[in-house]
């Protein structure tokens, strides 16, 4: 199906940004976070190979971005029970550390899935996941858990904003012209609407009329 067809279908919408996870990349994880305006952070830990000290990086980034998160461990399938419940125990010890403070709960039923997405805003739990792509176990909860997840900004009190637009890449298209992507912080717009773009190299803005919009490669 095309991806307008997707998006008329859909009850709800959601954008992942699939962030570094090696040392070497650790700038581009932090862009993504800081310029992507996540409402959530899931961290990932492979059941097989426990806790790195990557994971604990990413999770002290959530922390100083005050950003909610849920961990979800992958490859349940192919790892020994053992192994899984060590990399389970060292996850929640990591939770309650103190400085993370975070209540580790385990998602095992449709009722904690909905439990977890009520509450996990708040910044006072952090869900905990076990899945496996390969035979699906534990996705079905996650799916809900992401399904019932609410918004945390106060979108009908900033599209009343005047309209910022943090510009994340710009390209340009043969017979279009320049098209640029970035995320809506506040306010609104729409097609033949006169912004002002910049600033440039010197500071500087200039207007720029907005000839079509774009979002989940569907035209608004």
């Amino acid at each position: 199906p095309s991806a307008k067809r997707i998006c008329d279908q859909s009850a709800k919408m959601l954008t992942f940004y699939d962030l570094a996870g090696h040392e070497k990349y650790l700038k581009t994880t932090v862009l993504g976070m800081t310029g992507a305006m996540p409402d959530y952070a899931c961290i990932v830990v492979s059941a097989n190979n426990g806790v790195q000290r990557m994971t604990k990086e990413h999770l002290g980034l959530c922390l100083a971005l005050a950003i909610p998160f849920f961990v979800v461990v992958t490859r349940v399938d192919m790892t020994p029970e053992p192994v899984t419940k060590h990399t389970t125990e060292t996850i929640a010890k990591l939770l309650k550390h103190p400085d993370v403070r975070k209540l580790p709960f385990p998602v095992r039923r449709a009722e904690d899935a909905v439990v977890c997405a009520k509450n996990v805003k708040d910044g006072r739990i952090a869900p905990v996941f076990h899945v496996s792509s390969v035979t699906g176990a534990g996705l079905g909860l996650l799916q809900r858990f992401l399904n019932l997840l609410p918004v945390r900004r106060d979108w009908r009190g900033l599209v009343r904003e005047p309209l910022e637009v943090a510009i994340t890449d710009t390209f340009s298209v043969l017979g279009v012209g320049t098209v640029v992507s970035g995320i809506v912080r506040s306010g609104s717009v729409r097609p033949n609407d006169t912004v002002w773009l910049g600033p440039n190299g010197n500071g500087q803005f200039r207007p720029a009329v907005v000839k079509s919009l774009h979002v989940q490669r569907t035209l608004m």
